[in-house]
């Protein structure tokens, strides 16, 4: 018999391997895209300087606060203060909060001077989740915060995304006074703005850029691709080597056939019919796999690295899968089908 399990092996394989791939490179593309993942939620950054006397004008600093929120291009303002806490051996960097929203994984924003929100490697570090406390000490005050929530914070000087704390502004001044390392104006932009054109004075703003990790996520999204490609080749060749074979093998059967009647044409349909049920079965099984086991690797991605979450869609590989495998089928089944229509019935039978 003509060996179609290899042939249906590939079918799926190659449509769960193309499916997988998308969908994963989705994700990259997803994250890469889209700063908030990384928990960065400004478009432009005024630097104020640091806390040691280089800090800019506090008049300039107000107005340009008082400016930005005024102007309807301003999604959210954060006037965003950073030092760093000791909670036993354990440093950690503080911003505070400000009208910008926070990226969570769990929990909630800080709402009042004794809560604050944990970056998610500093949590596991602390060994704490939401609802627990951690007494933390700055200069010159101390104070105890409950964990409201854990997530992401602000990329700092002292900082990356997932390590640090995040606390109201009057939480900040319980432990630091009047007194911080660096400050910035963190600005919420509308699609479409230059931060260039922004009013804020003496004080230029600069678009914020994007993390660095999103350079090193996008070096993930070449293998997935290449992967895709060639278990694609495989699916091809198992469909194109069954196709071939099973002309071979049932030639005098299908030379029987024609002698009672078969068109050529019908001998055509013969192998355009095996070749598009190989790839609907690729389809039916290859689909929803490929895409379980994209999101699958992706959730891996996102919790190793850590990102947060958001189920990657690959559109135009939904969209075309189905077309894209049909066609392909089909083109396979030319040679074949040919060969069959071709066929030198009394050639055949004479020889069996």
């Amino acid at each position: 018999g003509v060996p179609t399990r290899p042939a249906l092996l590939g079918s799926v394989v190659g449509v769960l391997g193309v499916l997988a791939a998308f969908t994963f490179h989705a994700g990259v593309t997803d994250a890469g895209s889209h700063p908030e993942r990384f928990g960065q939620t400004h478009q432009a950054e005024i630097f104020l300087g640091g806390g040691d006397g280089t800090a800019a004008d506090p008049s300039a600093a107000l107005a340009a606060l008082a400016a930005l929120r005024a102007d309807p291009r301003v999604t959210g303002v954060t006037d965003d203060r950073t030092a760093v806490a000791e909670t036993g051996e354990t440093r950690v960097a503080l911003h505070t909060k400000g009208d910008l929203p926070l990226v969570l994984l769990s929990g909630r924003p800080p709402a009042t001077p004794g809560e604050i929100a944990l970056a998610l490697s500093t949590a596991r570090d602390l060994g704490v989740g939401v609802g627990d406390e951690i007494p933390l000490a700055g200069e010159p005050g101390t104070a105890t915060f409950t964990v409201t929530g854990v997530g992401f914070t602000t990329i700092g000087r002292h900082n990356p995304y997932d390590r640090g704390g995040t606390v109201t502004s009057e939480g900040f001044t319980r432990l630091f006074g009047t007194g911080y390392k660096f400050r910035s104006i963190l600005v919420g932009l509308r699609p479409g703005v230059d931060p260039a054109t922004l009013g804020t004075g003496d004080l230029p703003a600069w678009p914020a850029g994007p993390p660095v990790e999103v350079a090193e996520l996008n070096e993930l999204a070449v293998l997935p691709v290449a992967l895709a490609a060639f278990l694609a080749l495989l699916a091809v060749g198992a469909v194109g080597h069954v196709l071939a074979t099973a002309v071979r093998r049932r030639t005098h059967e299908v030379a029987v056939l024609r002698a009672l009647g078969l068109t050529p044409r019908q001998a055509r349909r013969i192998v355009v019919t095996q070749a598009g049920v190989l790839a609907l079965v690729g389809l039916a099984f290859g689909v929803p796999l490929g895409i379980a086991l994209g999101r699958t690797l992706w959730r891996l991605v996102t919790d190793l690295w850590p990102i947060h979450h958001h189920p990657p869609v690959a559109v135009w590989a939904l969209a075309l899968a189905a077309p894209v495998a049909l066609l392909i089928a089909a083109l396979l089944a030319v040679w074949p089908g040919r060969a069959l229509s071709r066929l030198r019935v009394a050639h055949v039978l004479r020889a069996e």
